[in-house]
């Protein structure tokens, strides 16, 4: 009973943190992490890579790594690729999204984009690494290391030279996860995000850009998140800012975040 229990921990762990979208702190900086509708809508090709470290003094801490490349194919339309890469302890998760877009223009400063994105997640439990008593363990045993599963996010965003918002529904189709067992079956949780973010230039060399993000899944009593972030930018060069992390649900703990970085040339290098 008690390797029993063990296990199921394990796996509810893996399946928690799966319904939950990777958390990152400068996603202002990559908004194709957040809405397949965003592919497409620069002027250019972006090109990011990020990689976050949780609770660094544990043991097997969580660590992500994403990386994304977007960019127009003509006037109207967008295609973009988003990797992520999820360890945290036994459990791995290795994901891609496959981004569309279609982009409609409102006027001739604002245009109206719709996204979708197929995507496809491997989820692995690395056995190896769980410590049990009873090393015959038939629930054990029965748990497949490796399984895969399909889903698609879509995504509205209406964007112009200064101002941006857009609301996306990733993991839409809530398809079945299993780990081996009909046992340890388990759905995709939808969620929900709802972004806008303006930049205001005060002069020639400042300008300041508010944005807010809220985040939500779909259930009976759904854990809420609302980020809430300045940045200051200084000639396009230097900029910094901060963010604060409600938990509308109270079943999160809040956060503050500061964030810094440098642009130069094409180049531009930011930490949280």
């Amino acid at each position: 009973m008690k390797n029993r229990l063990l296990l199921f921990l394990v796996l509810f762990a893996t399946v928690s943190n799966a319904q939950q979208l990777p958390q990152f702190s400068q996603y202002f900086q990559n908004d194709l992490l957040l809405n397949p509708a965003v592919a497409g809508t620069k002027q250019y090709v972006p090109v990011a890579l990020t990689h976050r470290m949780q609770w660094t003094s544990f043991k097997e801490a969580p660590t992500s790594q994403l990386f994304s490349i977007h960019g127009p194919v003509n006037n109207k339309m967008g295609l973009g690729l988003l990797l992520t890469n999820h360890e945290a302890g036994p459990t791995h998760l290795v994901s891609a999204q496959f981004a569309y877009s279609y982009q409609l223009k409102i006027n001739d400063s604002t245009k109206l984009s719709f996204g979708v994105a197929p995507m496809i997640m491997q989820y692995s439990l690395q056995k190896d690494k769980i410590m049990l008593d009873e090393k015959n363990d038939n629930t054990f045993n029965r748990i497949s290391g490796k399984t895969l599963v399909a889903d698609v996010n879509a995504g509205i965003y209406l964007y112009g030279k200064n101002y941006s918002l857009g609301f996306a529904a990733p993991q839409l189709m809530e398809n079945k996860l299993r780990m081996g067992d009909e046992l340890f079956k388990e759905r995709l949780q939808r969620h929900y995000l709802a972004f806008a973010a303006y930049n205001h230039k005060l002069n020639e060399m400042y300008s300041l850009t508010p944005s807010v993000l809220f985040k939500t899944v779909k259930s009976a009593s759904p854990p809420s998140q609302l980020d809430a972030t300045m940045k200051v930018s200084y000639k396009q060069f230097l900029w910094a800012g901060a963010s604060f992390r409600w938990d509308v649900s109270k079943k999160m703990s809040n956060a503050c975040v500061a964030f810094l970085g440098v642009s130069k040339l094409n180049f531009s290098f930011g930490y949280s």
